[in-house]
């Protein structure tokens, strides 16, 4: 019983030194494993904010100019020819065209919104149509309402007589012009614009070359109405603005715009704003204009017709300044070449 007693005395002292001697062996040789520490991120591979791209107008120049061309191209805004990494007056108008097509404010500036939607898959490739008639794009407010102050202003010259040639067209109350094809004959559409010509069918139809009287703002003598930007056909008869009842456009005449695109005037050819605008600032005397009749048989100027929808009147009187109206159109003074100088005419 002793000796038993003894020889479990003696296991327990063996015990006790081999766990010591493993605590200090774990001492001495440090093995006790600390956590992994995470792997330390170099300040390259942080992510980086999206740099927002820097807007771009006319006058600069350089790649980014070059890029955005390259896009205007590819959605067939601009022609590929004037992908000159310089931003000039076609590349303007082409980004208006799309800030107006894509339903962006339009500036003529490619600021940061209108590259990000350039850029995506969301952009609207072009519509011609809207190049050749951008009143179908317009407001009420900028159609009849558009006025930029000035009253006895004359343009300062036009492109040569031979650049346009004017057709309107009686039955489908549409006035079209055309430029030079490489052959020289005018088949190339610039510009289609609704009309109203006179009643009763009295517009005078033929052959005229465009006279030289121009009136800016003005009163007609026989109904004691006012209209904008006259341009003499011959004698009495004019391209000229709708009609309003005294010398400011928010006076215009409602019956007038709800007539608008049947024959209704005293003989002369009524336009938008913008359109009659256009005409007194671009078409020469001696400018070929041809006043037609029309077919009704005519499919090309009937599809023309169709697509030339405008603003409706509005329920209420609108009643803004002017100068608030934002100019959608695709042209600019200063860009008419000056190739015949301006020469008042006579009313006669």
């Amino acid at each position: 019983m002793r000796n038993w007693k003894k020889l479990i005395a003696a296991l327990l002292l063996l015990a006790f030194a081999v766990a010591g001697c493993a605590k200090e062996d774990v001492r001495e040789s440090g093995k006790i494993e600390e956590a992994t520490p995470s792997p330390k991120i170099e300040p390259s591979a942080l992510p980086v904010a999206k740099q927002r791209p820097e807007p771009l107008q006319e006058g600069m120049e350089g790649e980014k100019v070059e890029e955005l061309q390259a896009r205007l191209v590819a959605l067939n805004y601009l022609d590929w020819e004037q992908e000159t990494g310089s931003y000039g007056p076609e590349t303007f108008y082409a980004v208006k065209a799309f800030q107006v097509q894509n339903g962006l404010e339009v500036s003529g500036i490619a600021d940061e919104q209108m590259q990000e939607l350039l850029y995506s898959d969301e952009a609207k490739e072009c519509d011609p149509f809207d190049l050749l008639a951008p009143t179908t794009h317009m407001s009420f407010e900028e159609l009849v309402m558009s006025d930029d102050g000035t009253r006895n202003y004359y343009p300062k010259g036009y492109p040569q007589a031979g650049t346009y040639q004017i057709i309107v067209d009686l039955k489908h109350q549409v006035t079209m012009v055309f430029s030079k094809d490489e052959e020289g004959n005018y088949t190339v559409p610039v510009r289609y614009m609704l009309c109203s010509t006179g009643k009763n069918d009295c517009t005078p139809k033929g052959k005229f070359k465009m006279d030289k009287y121009h009136v800016r703002f003005s009163q007609f003598v026989r109904d004691k109405t006012y209209g904008q930007f006259w341009t003499q056909i011959r004698g009495a008869i004019y391209f000229h603005s709708i009609l309003y009842s005294q010398f400011n456009t928010s006076t215009y005449i409602e019956e007038v715009w709800e007539r608008f695109g049947k024959a209704d005037s005293h003989g002369c050819v009524r336009l938008t704003v913008p359109d009659a605008k256009w005409m007194y600032f671009h078409i020469a005397p001696g400018t070929v204009c041809i006043v037609r009749n029309g077919d009704a048989s005519d499919a090309e100027t009937a599809a023309i017709r169709e697509r030339l929808v405008l603003a409706a009147l509005p329920g209420e009187r609108v009643d803004v300044e002017p100068s608030q109206i934002i100019d959608t159109d695709y042209w600019r003074e200063q860009d008419i070449p000056i190739e015949t100088p301006f020469v008042q005419g006579s009313q006669n």
